[in-house]
């Protein structure tokens, strides 16, 4: 019984003093984005497969901006990196300038952008 008194007693010293410590996590960095498409040329209807990664503090989530009034997100919970894939349809011809936006709520926002030419069909 003295032996458990002793060992709850050494783990609330311990324990307390853990509590009281100055701890600091110093992790991530400024937020960047990368992105690129597997094509940049295409047919009207067409699809493109865009990749994403990202780095940043604590990072809240990705954006990508087709330029043709049609968003995804991606919310990344406050993670240190983040990396995926996304597809996306054009359906008229044009230009289209698609932005990614990674937002980090501790380092602030970075943008990357793709211009993708779609033919008439």
């Amino acid at each position: 019984m003295a032996v458990m008194r002793r060992l709850v007693l050494t783990l609330c010293a311990v324990l307390s003093a853990a509590a009281c410590s100055d701890i600091t996590f110093e992790g991530g960095g400024p937020v960047t984005i990368q992105l690129s498409a597997d094509r940049t040329d295409l047919p009207a209807g067409g699809s493109v497969t865009f990749t994403y990664d990202v780095r940043g503090t604590y990072l809240s989530g990705v954006v990508i901006d087709y330029g043709d009034g049609v968003a995804d997100s991606v919310f990344t919970q406050g993670a240190q990196s983040a990396a995926g894939v996304v597809s996306h349809a054009f359906e008229l011809p044009g230009s289209y300038t698609v932005i990614g936006r990674a937002e980090d709520s501790a380092t602030g926002t970075a943008t990357a952008e793709v211009v993708i030419q779609v033919s008439g069909a």
